[in-house]
């Protein structure tokens, strides 16, 4: 199958989205060919507003080959959450049009898959209906939790972008739940993301050593972590806490930090490479990530596969992953208490706890991208046996 798939560049040290490209290069090491369009969203002002970001744009190629994959990055203006709000993916679409034009024209696609909901999705459902192809749907988070929230009446286009989809996948039975009221049928179904086992050094684990990997934003709680931490720093002199991430949060958490008397037992890491936070994974003794709306995360299950006892929240998407004491802990989103607590019982007895790093680390290295790219193959394959040219 010649699949075209799409995402907009994302800043988290890939070539363009870092769960998007382990799924693409999956799917070529079974002998498809995929290319993808990320989109590269360019703010007003972004020189001025966003140096970090306006770097990553200069840095961007137009086009690439990354591990097989094909890259286009057409350039795009983007007005933030509030022009999404009002135009979901249409500019994204006028920006992605010609290049899948172009793609289309030398070597025939079978089908457009496009992941997040409401800019990609929706440029990717205008682009398929323009070039009529089957058009296929992941949901990662975000995109569910941002505009279908219990209660409230999604955006029109975001149900339409949702129900004209030949297949919807959800990466977590949380996000799933929340989209079938506006689709009572057709292809449906949870595919989780996966990990790379090839990245998982065999280092040895280093007691006492808490980590946590996320961007620096409220909702990864953060903040919470540290305050946990702080809560039992004085009765393990050995533990330390090593946090990777970037984001607007980095200069109040080092305030906290040095108000906390923290700045020679926990560190800012900055963002590293994905091969640099496995092997901090891996030497790690615990993970521990009490985020709010996560629509699954990665970052748990290969913390899970390489060996932390792994804390994560309770109601959000890895509860579909970690049972609550048999291979990892859930707590309430953004309690420092219950985070304290869990950190408190790992640090304290940590032998106990091997047989929970052990069922973690087998459950969790079966859920690798080449299993995702397996489940995402069969599903195409559904909606070209069943395709139809048709408009919702």
């Amino acid at each position: 199958m010649h699949i075209l798939m799409m995402i907009h560049r994302l800043a988290d040290a890939s070539p363009y989205s870092f769960f998007v490209h382990e799924q693409a290069r999956a799917l070529v090491a079974l002998g498809h060919t995929v290319e993808v369009i990320a989109t590269v969203p360019v703010p007003p002002m972004m020189r001025r507003m966003q140096p970090h970001w306006a770097d990553i744009v200069r840095k961007t190629p137009q086009a690439q080959e990354v591990d097989g994959v094909h890259v286009e990055y057409p350039r795009c203006l983007t007005l933030g959450d509030a022009g999404e709000r009002l135009f979901g993916g249409r500019n994204y679409f006028r920006a992605i049009l010609p290049v899948a034009r172009r793609i289309h024209r030398r070597n025939p696609v079978d089908l457009i898959h496009a992941h997040m909901i409401d800019r990609d999705g929706h440029a990717g459902r205008l682009t398929a209906d323009v070039l009529g192809l089957p058009f296929v749907l992941t949901a990662h988070g975000t995109d569910v939790l941002r505009y279908f929230r219990p209660g409230e009446r999604p955006l029109r286009r975001n149900v339409r972008t949702v129900q004209r989809a030949d297949a919807l996948m959800a990466v977590s039975e949380m996000l799933l739940e929340r989209l079938r009221p506006y689709r009572p049928e057709g292809i449906t179904e949870v595919v989780r993301n996966g990990l790379n086992l090839s990245e998982l050094p065999d280092l040895p684990r280093e007691k006492g050593r808490i980590l946590s990997v996320g961007t620096l934003t409220p909702r990864k709680c953060m903040d919470v972590t540290i305050e946990a931490f702080a809560g039992l720093a004085g009765q393990f002199p050995e533990a330390t806490l090593r946090i990777v991430g970037i984001g607007a949060q980095e200069g109040a958490l080092r305030a906290q930090i040095g108000r906390l008397g923290l700045g020679d037992r926990v560190f800012l890491l900055g963002g590293l490479p994905h091969k640099d936070v496995m092997e901090e994974m891996v030497r790690a003794d615990a993970f521990v990530l009490p985020s709010w709306g996560e629509g699954f995360g990665v970052v748990y299950i290969e913390a899970m596969a390489a060996g932390c006892v792994t804390i994560g929240s309770r109601d959000e998407g890895i509860a579909d992953v970690i049972r609550d004491g048999e291979n990892g802990f859930l707590v309430t989103a953004g309690s420092v208490e219950e985070t304290r607590n869990r950190l408190l019982s790992v640090l304290q007895a940590p032998q106990r706890w091997e047989k929970m790093r052990s069922q973690a680390k087998t459950q969790a290295r079966e859920m690798t991208w080449e299993r995702n790219a397996r489940e995402t193959a069969r599903i195409y394959e559904q909606v070209l046996a069943g395709y139809r040219p048709c408009s919702v």
